[in-house]
């Protein structure tokens, strides 16, 4: 078998809001040199979906909350035989010759996240929970919602006390969670509910912030529309752009912004969005224009 290498990544987790909440450090396989074809499909919920959670929660006043599997993949048990270097700084009283063989699975193999999946959709059918036809990661039974997305999952409950019962039933089952406030955050998203009206806000301040940040425009002049009358053009002509950022990086996330929180800038950023190969000056001014407009509002 081949054995395979793997590093240690190092990262911050930030709530939507980019305050740090926790320092994470995990070593990840490169399953990049994992020999032979895999299926590796594992899907995650549709916005479209959550958007259903929130408002059947908000309709029926259901109490809400989130859940974090800790260290999710690991916590699937392996199929076929994976072996891996010892991670940097361990060693071994056999020698530095010796290898490791896993037995569960670990970040960075091509199948973890399917395996992942299909470990807790059955841990949940288990439970008594139906599969939603529409969207394989909408779970439902009487009284309970749930909507998953790799290792975060919302939860929706008529009767709150039903919620201990479910998790002490999965942690029987050698799940490792936690268990979070309301459902106010997901996938750097904050949600904002207003009691009186009943309404909710979404927003990605954290995101604003670190596109701001990314683009260098935190001392800009503000604008008060994201983009220019006229449309944007491929510019054969142009000049290309000079600025240090990474072009498709601030569309990604900015695409990521606009799908969710802020379809005023949708059709701007829609527009840059065709230019991300070998952009131009005029380009890089759209993009400001989108920046300066995040800026003001």
């Amino acid at each position: 078998s081949k054995i395979l290498p793997g590093t240690w990544v190092f990262r911050l987790k930030r709530n939507p809001d980019g305050e740090i909440v926790k320092f994470k450090g995990r070593y990840c396989v490169r399953g990049d040199m994992q020999e032979g074809v895999f299926d590796t499909y594992a899907p995650v919920v549709a916005w479209s979906t959550v958007r259903f959670f929130l408002i059947f929660s908000i309709t029926f006043d259901w109490y809400t909350c989130s859940i974090d599997f800790s260290n999710a993949f690991v916590q699937s048990v392996l199929k076929d035989d994976v072996w891996i270097h010892l991670p940097r700084g361990f060693r071994s009283s056999r020698g530095p010759n010796t290898c490791l063989k896993l037995k569960k699975s670990l970040y960075g193999l091509s199948v973890a996240p399917k395996l992942w999946y299909e470990t807790l959709s059955k841990a949940l059918l288990a439970e008594g929970f139906k599969q939603s036809k529409n969207d394989k990661c909408f779970f439902y039974k009487e009284g309970f919602l749930i909507v998953l997305y790799v290792d975060d999952a919302g939860l929706a409950v008529k009767n709150p006390d039903d919620i201990d019962k479910l998790l002490n039933s999965l942690r029987a089952k050698g799940f490792e969670m936690t268990r979070e406030s309301s459902f106010a955050e997901f996938l750097g998203i904050k949600f904002v509910k207003d009691n009186e009206t009943g309404t909710l806000t979404l927003t990605q301040k954290g995101l604003i912030n670190k596109i701001i940040e990314a683009t260098g425009m935190e001392n800009c002049n503000p604008n008060w529309v994201p983009a220019a009358k006229e449309g944007l053009g491929i510019d054969p002509d142009g000049e290309p752009m000079e600025e240090a950022w990474n072009m498709k990086s601030i569309v990604g996330m900015l695409l990521y912004l606009s799908t969710n929180s802020r379809p005023d800038i949708a059709y701007a950023v829609s527009q840059i969005g065709r230019f991300t190969h070998s952009p131009k000056k005029s380009h890089a001014a759209a993009v400001k224009t989108i920046v300066r407009y995040l800026h003001r509002t």
